[in-house]
């Protein structure tokens, strides 16, 4: 617990520091606690923060079909993905 506040303060500064630069419009956490921890950090950032489904697998929801689920969060927040026949084809 006394490494957890200092470990929290380094992270916070990394993605301040982050978001300052590359100035995204989303944040995704991987998860509750990623959400909720972006949420606190940025406070007061012009970033709009979402989250997808942690795949632990000591969750029974991410044991079944954790990267379509996923999928579908990423397209509910506004994410577009490519189809898989863009991500096969070679460039030209």
């Amino acid at each position: 617990a006394g490494e957890r506040t200092p470990l929290f303060a380094a992270c916070d500064r990394a993605l301040r520091f982050t978001v300052e630069n590359l100035r995204p419009r989303l944040l995704v956490g991987v998860g509750a606690f990623a959400e909720s921890r972006a949420g606190s950090a940025l406070a007061g950032f012009d970033v709009r923060i979402g989250r997808i489904l942690h795949p632990s697998p000591a969750s029974p929801v991410a044991n079944r079909g954790w990267s379509q689920q996923a999928e579908k969060q990423l397209l509910r927040l506004g994410v577009e993905l490519p189809s898989p026949w863009n991500a096969a084809r070679p460039a030209d």
